[in-house]
């Protein structure tokens, strides 16, 4: 028996055209979810509502770029011409760049920040108050396990994502009053387009089976992170709000402070 846990449920998942957001709006829409999914390219979002219908699903598609203030209004407006509520609400969009802290252009910070933390907290704002009207609802962010450990040249990427989990906080303990549960999912390395795109696709297939500083000895899959969403934005989760789910493969469970002994032996 298919579970339908999200059945008469309507839900806006930013970046819901590729990777995560795709599999996350697959995911809802499987459990029974109306979707509306948001991303900048017309082309990936038509290219994953086109899947969900011919599975039977429900996905309508709005085209934005959530930096812009008035487009997040759009993406609410568009939501309340379908729907009479919004149960959930997933941000997912995000960005980086890859540049060393010295060399890192002030345009290229202000982008990662509007885009990872300035987006997700106009979004949510806009929707709670939507939700504080309807009853109540679910509020996601997809934030990361680089919000609480550095890696590599991504600053400003790890200093939105460890915004977010600030963000997330405050909200959980503000809307908690209105029957809002905010909550977070941190992936660990994920096999994504944007992922590809940094390592390339030989060294893509080496890391989705023989990742060695994972304890699984793998990169998490985008179903896995879906699932997580799926799970915290369901009745199963009830009592949890105020807190960050990571996904990561066991990642983060190990200091690898032994193995990095071994290797300078």
């Amino acid at each position: 028996m298919k579970i339908k846990r999200f059945a008469g449920k309507y839900v806006v998942i930013t970046g819901g055209g590729r990777g995560i957001g795709r599999a996350t709006a697959m995911r809802f829409c499987r459990e029974g979810a109306e979707v509306l999914i948001v991303g900048r390219s017309k082309k990936p979002l038509d290219e994953t509502a086109s899947t969900i219908r011919e599975k039977g699903g429900k996905a309508w598609i709005y085209q934005a770029d959530v930096t812009l203030t008035k487009q997040v209004d759009g993406i609410v407006e568009e939501a309340l011409k379908r729907w009479q509520s919004i149960d959930v609400l997933i941000n997912n969009a995000g960005i980086d760049d890859d540049t060393p802290f010295l060399d890192i252009e002030e345009r290229n910070w202000d982008l990662v920040l509007a885009t990872n933390l300035k987006a997700p907290f106009v979004l949510s704002q806009r929707v709670a108050r939507v939700m504080t009207k309807s009853g109540g609802g679910v509020i996601l962010h997809n934030a990361s396990i680089d919000a609480t450990g550095g890696e590599g040249n991504y600053a400003s990427y790890n200093a939105a994502k460890s915004g977010l989990l600030g963000l997330n906080r405050t909200m959980a303990l503000e809307l908690a009053k209105y029957n809002i549960r905010v909550n977070c999912v941190s992936p660990g390395y994920t096999h994504t387009e944007m992922s590809e795109a940094a390592v390339g696709p030989e060294r893509m297939k080496q890391l989705q089976h023989a990742f060695d500083r994972v304890p699984m000895k793998r990169m998490v899959r985008t179903d896995e992170v879906a699932a997580a969403f799926a799970f915290l934005a369901s009745d199963d989760a009830s009592g949890i709000t105020g807190t960050n789910l990571v996904v990561d493969c066991g990642t983060t469970a190990n200091w690898y402070i032994l193995e990095t002994l071994e290797e300078s032996e």
